[in-house]
């Protein structure tokens, strides 16, 4: 089984309909997935990065979540449109700083 250099975890998780959180599912994470996994492909890069679902990260809200190890980078509300630029980034080392999901200041009202 091969190592990779980094790992792509895109939520897959799905509720059921009108649940009040949502799901990454029902906003169109399994697209997101297929995309990466071929964008990826596409650009050779399929032996070094690896595009997983994932059970739910906690970040419903936003729409689809996806973690980016080993960076740490969280993204949301991400949609298939956003995958081309995701692929180009992951090639060239960058972050799509649109989309990144910033933790809470852990220091705020303190």
């Amino acid at each position: 089984m091969p190592h990779r250099k980094r790992y792509l975890f895109v939520c897959t998780n799905r509720r059921e309909d009108g649940h009040p959180k949502g799901s990454c599912a029902a906003s169109g994470s399994e697209e997101v997935v297929k995309l990466l996994k071929a964008g990826l492909l596409k650009r050779g890069l399929g032996l070094e990065t690896r595009a997983c679902g994932s059970t739910c990260l906690d970040l419903c809200e936003i729409g689809v979540a996806m973690v980016q190890e080993p960076e740490h980078v969280t993204y949301g509300r991400v949609t298939a449109a956003d995958v081309p630029e995701l692929v180009e980034a992951i090639a060239t080392g960058g972050v799509v700083e649109r989309l990144v999901v910033h933790p809470p200041d852990e220091g705020a009202g303190a």
